[in-house]
């Protein structure tokens, strides 16, 4: 979860400092990033089966890895031996699950059983190391959070992550960019929605910024948690 939660800080800075410059819309590529974190933060941190979730996620990134990691291996040893893409897996996972063995015995197989299960899915989709929706798992952790008395959960929130999800990746991925997206409050009916409009810099600022703010206390919110089952 550090790990996770230093990107999204690391995010968080670089979007500040691109929301400062003449291009604050190239801001929303580390504001999608932050975004992911939070989100996986988020459903880590109030999983029901906190070892055995955290386990599964870091071997399904590292598994993310394994082909060109296993590729930098035989570049940087010619000799060999040369492992392949499951092969270095395998070895990667068993190194780390000794290294949890001798601190907390027993602990190693949670590795080892999420590699089964990271193996056994791996064509299952949604691609995510849950295989589920993580907006929905998203919405969960509010509502867990609620319920120890930290606030309240909004009905919609699902629904709005999906949206701001969808319109982060568009603006994300190489394309002619003639509009962008904002997050509009609609003070009137009290409701938050996502639209498209043309290019403006000062709304695409305020949207990265806004957007990242909200990621970061997600994930200070998920950090606490974990640590101290607080908000």
């Amino acid at each position: 979860m550090l790990a996770l939660g230093t990107d999204v800080f690391e995010c968080a800075v670089a979007v500040q400092d691109t929301a400062g410059s003449a291009l604050p819309h190239k801001g929303y590529a580390n504001a999608r990033l932050a975004f992911e974190g939070a989100q996986n933060l988020l459903v880590l941190a109030t999983h029901e089966e906190y070892e055995a979730a955290g386990a599964l996620a870091w071997v399904y990134f590292e598994s993310k890895d394994a082909n060109w990691r296993a590729s930098a291996e035989e570049r940087k040893n010619p000799a060999g031996p040369h492992l392949t893409e499951g092969q270095w897996l395998e070895q990667r996972i068993s190194q780390i699950a000794n290294v949890w063995d001798s601190n907390a015995k027993g602990k190693g197989r949670l590795l080892l059983d999420a590699l089964a299960r990271v193996r056994g899915e791996r064509k299952k989709r949604p691609d995510n190391w849950l295989h589920e929706n993580m907006a929905a798992r998203q919405h969960r952790a509010y509502t867990v959070f609620a319920l120890s008395g930290a606030g309240r959960s909004l009905a919609a929130t699902a629904e709005l992550n999906e949206q701001t999800y969808h319109a982060l990746c568009r603006v994300t991925h190489a394309r002619p960019r003639f509009d962008s997206f904002a997050i509009i409050r609609d003070q009137a009916r009290g409701i938050i929605r996502v639209d498209v409009l043309p290019r403006n810099f000062d709304q695409a600022r305020y949207a990265v910024t806004t957007c990242t703010t909200l990621s970061v206390r997600e994930a200070v919110a998920a950090l606490r948690w974990q640590r101290t089952g607080t908000v």
